[in-house]
């Protein structure tokens, strides 16, 4: 019974393989990818102009490190790193003048 010669074919289809439609970007998901990406370059903008002339001319730096939602991450680098002041630089300065300028809703988180 199961010994025999008999041969038993295959589905034509077996071997072939399956390709599913790819799906193009949703249109709300590449306008909220040009949003987030208009909101991080106005906030480096007004870093570069506005805020890092007052910070260098303290002899440190600073540096925009990511944009998450209304969370916007700095860097504070030479002087301004190691100054006690740092943190009161950042709420008052830096957060004000961007939650003027940009939005309301905008926090400034210090990244080390």
């Amino acid at each position: 019974m199961f010994g025999g010669s008999k041969r038993v074919s295959q589905p034509a289809n077996l071997n072939r393989s399956v390709q599913q439609p790819v799906a193009a970007p949703s249109q709300s998901t590449t306008s909220s990818d040009e949003a987030k990406a208009g909101r991080f370059v106005a906030i480096r903008k007004l870093i570069d102009t506005d805020i890092r002339p007052y910070v260098q001319a303290d002899g440190g730096d600073i540096e925009l490190v990511e944009v998450d939602g209304n969370r916007v991450k700095l860097r504070l680098l030479g002087a301004c790193g190691k100054c006690p002041s740092s943190e009161m630089t950042l709420r008052s300065g830096v957060q004000t003048r961007l939650q003027a300028m940009i939005s309301a809703d905008l926090v400034v988180e210090e990244v080390v």
